[in-house]
């Protein structure tokens, strides 16, 4: 992407059918560098939209049209650098993938591209490359070349321009979607995509406000965070034990032979550590499982508890599931999804999102040799000091040097205090009330489809599909079917993208876009945002 910090484009909106098709993309992280990504391709091909039209005052275009000017013209707007936000703009080698490398590449239909870039790249063995944990800056790199060549491959049909400034505000009018950023300038679009990746750590644990303390660290993912921790060699305590307790534990650990680490969190819980081989995906059928949260989560059980005895492992049974999160998520309503986020999401987590087999051997070492401490309890009291900060839990009173915050993303985008999102959230009517629960005919209608289905097969939940790790095809043994199944496919986009909504107003669209696997993101889900 070309720098220009200043070079803005026009504000003002052009006559239907007299320029390219105009989107603007917030965010140059991972989740904006795949969507610029697919826009390449897609232009490359001819395929951006045959006949895009962005409704009043819109534009009229085909993407590969060609001629003497671009056809699809993308602005990025964000301080940083592309891939440089803080899931895959880490320096540490250490922090790896929790994804194997045939489930991370960007290219649709070619599962294994990412496999060979890491054996060209002279990163790891043929033999072990399928299933290598990547550390994330070489996944960054990835991504950036092949943003590089495909938008190479579009030529001049496709222009990118980089503002360096943080987008401020959104709003809609019959012109288009207008950016403002927080120079004062203005960028205008027929089309939006906020491509904001997640949100930034929360800090509720804490009784009182620790911004100011210079032995706080609120956000370990900030460029130069942890700097002045690595370079001391006093104590930390790290509030929170999933997996950025593990990067970060692991940097501190290997900072000095005599630190000490010690992480604390409700539960005590620690990420599970993925297999030491690729045991393949066994994706059940749902059709029977219910409508309610508690019967989602016994039928969940059921079926990982069947894998393992079948296989003797559950991962598994844990890694089929995750292709039918979106819909089991669609079944339940406001009030059960928020019971799972309270009560289970954190012991569904552990299971799914692991942690690489390399880390978790770190892990084990530094546990048993002391330097790891991992701790359950509930923090009630804080206070800071000159040189360190006293926390006070229901069991004890201790001191640290340091504190690092690695309790996750805040859960409520309402709190993050983004100037852009607070935006949309103020255009859109009803934004504060509770999402409805759906209605009790759709729910019946629902559950008559299930029992059918149950009915016509008479195989119950015992069906699944197998991803067994071999080329593909298609064999039968008794009730079960195996099949492959890509990571990449669109199938398993849904659970990837937490948001992907289009909001229609005066002919603009608005595409949310935060990934959790940005690799997931699929050609088709860009295709209904940029050609609708």
């Amino acid at each position: 992407m070309s720098a220009r910090s200043t070079a803005h484009p026009s504000a003002s909106a052009p006559t239907a059918g007299s320029g390219p098709l105009r989107i603007v993309v917030v965010g140059a992280g991972a989740a904006g560098s795949l969507v610029v990504f697919h826009i390449a391709r897609l232009v490359a091909a001819g395929s951006a939209g045959n006949s895009n039209t962005a409704g009043s005052g819109g534009n009229s275009n085909t993407a590969g049209s060609g001629g003497d000017r671009p056809s699809v013209d993308v602005t990025v707007v964000d301080p940083l650098d592309p891939v440089s936000g803080p899931a895959f703009g880490t320096a540490d080698a250490a922090h790896l993938l929790n994804v194997p490398a045939s489930g991370m590449s960007v290219v649709p239909g070619e599962r294994f591209d990412f496999v060979t870039w890491c054996v060209d790249e002279g990163l790891t063995s043929p033999d072990d490359a399928t299933y290598f944990f990547a550390p994330r800056n070489r996944w960054a790199r990835y991504l950036r070349t092949r943003l590089d060549e495909a938008r190479a491959a579009a030529g001049d049909r496709l222009r990118v321009t980089h503002v360096r400034s943080t987008a401020t505000g959104i709003s809609v009018d019959a012109f288009g979607v207008r950016v403002t950023t927080a120079d004062g300038s203005a960028v205008v679009g027929d089309r939006l995509v906020l491509a904001t990746g997640l949100p930034g750590v929360g800090d509720g644990w804490s009784p009182c406000d620790l911004s100011d303390q210079p032995r706080y660290v609120g956000d370990p993912w900030r460029p130069g965070a942890l700097d002045e921790v690595l370079a001391d060699d006093g104590d930390v305590l790290v509030i929170g034990t999933g997996l950025t307790m593990v990067d970060v534990a692991i940097s501190l650990l290997r900072s000095g032979a005599d630190r000490r680490v010690e992480a604390i969190s409700r539960n005590g819980r620690l990420p599970r550590r993925h297999a030491d081989r690729y045991l393949g995906e066994v994706v059940p059928d749902i059709a029977t499982w219910g409508e309610s949260l508690d019967e989602t989560w016994a039928a969940v059980a059921t079926h990982v508890a069947r894998v393992e005895r079948l296989l003797g492992n559950w991962r598994p049974g844990v890694d089929g599931v995750r292709y039918r999160v979106a819909e089991l998520w669609g079944r339940l309503g406001h009030d059960e999804r928020a019971l799972f986020v309270r009560e289970l999401a954190g012991r569904w987590g552990i299971h799914r999102h692991r942690m690489p087999s390399s880390s978790g051997v770190l892990v084990d070492e530094a546990r048993a040799a002391a330097r790891l401490v991992i701790r359950a309890g509930r923090i009630t009291g804080v206070e800071p000091g000159p040189d360190g900060i006293t926390i006070r839990t229901a069991d004890d009173v201790r001191t640290h040097s340091w504190v690092v915050n690695c309790t996750g993303p805040q859960s409520d985008l309402r709190r993050l205090g983004n100037p852009v999102l607070d935006s949309l959230f103020r255009q859109r009517p009803g934004q504060d009330r509770r999402p409805r629960a759906r209605p009790a005919h759709r729910r019946r209608a629902g559950a008559r489809r299930r029992r059918a289905a149950r009915t016509r097969s008479g195989r119950s939940a015992r069906c699944a599909e197998v991803s067994c790790g071999r080329p593909p095809r298609s064999r039968r043994s008794g009730s079960r079917r195996a099949t492959w199944r890509s990571p990449s496919s669109t199938t398993g986009v849904a659970e990837g993208l937490r948001h992907d909504t289009v909001i229609r107003r005066a002919g603009a669209q608005v595409a949310l876009i935060n990934t959790a696997t940005p690799s997931q993101i699929s050609a088709a889900t860009f295709t209904t945002s940029i050609a609708t």
